[in-house]
């Protein structure tokens, strides 16, 4: 049961993290760093950081206590799941501080001043954010596909082993859209999310 809780904690929390990141600065603009300078100047948007951080962090422990289910999900093929999670958690912290280490940094520490000059940083931050982000999700399809592959093929023999088709059928998607790489990655984590939590959901039901 407590494992089923870890799965939901795991996608709420990550929902909440992504959902916050997605108000960052465009970095791709031609006036990316006034915009940079001008969002990392409200005190709101540092402590904004500091939450996302949190959140994010707090997702990946969660996900980590939650592994160990999907890894046996993933039955003969629980060493790429294993890893391909591992890689997931790693790259989401990463993630998760390279991206508001900056806004972090400006609200904590008196001496660092958010101007020009320190914007080329957080650009660079938040661009190796995103990379991060998008080496996570390609952890995430490898995790989704062998609980995929190992669900259509095996039935198992107990009743949390094996997840329910239409589980699979979903990390199968999820999986995909995943290795889409930069293409998806603003979405892919959402999509995990929500898989998780459902995941989450259905074993606690199998285990109440």
């Amino acid at each position: 049961m407590w494992t089923g809780i870890a799965g939901i904690l795991a996608g709420g929390l990550l929902i909440a993290g992504q959902a916050l990141t997605w108000r960052t600065p465009d970095t791709e603009d031609d006036d990316a760093i006034r915009e940079v300078v001008t969002f990392y100047s409200k005190d709101s948007n540092q402590a904004l950081s500091e939450t996302a951080a949190l959140l994010l962090l707090a997702a990946g422990l969660a996900f980590l206590c939650f592994l160990p289910v999907l890894v046996r999900a993933a039955g003969s093929r629980s060493t790429a799941a294993l890893a391909g999670g591992t890689v997931f958690v790693v790259l989401l912290m990463v993630s998760a501080i390279a991206g508001n280490i900056y806004g972090i940094t400006a609200n904590q520490a008196d001496v660092f001043r958010v101007v020009p000059e320190t914007a080329l940083i957080a650009i660079l931050l938040l661009d190796v954010a995103y990379g991060g982000l998008i080496g996570a999700m390609v952890g995430a399809a490898v995790l989704l596909l062998a609980i995929w592959r190992t669900t259509r093929t095996t039935r198992g023999t107990e009743g949390v082993t094996v997840l329910p088709s239409w589980l699979a059928w979903a990390a199968l998607v999820v999986g995909v859209l995943c290795l889409a790489g930069p293409f998806s990655a603003w979405l892919t984590p959402m999509l995990l999310a929500v898989w998780l939590v459902a995941a989450g959901v259905v074993v606690m039901l199998k285990r109440s």
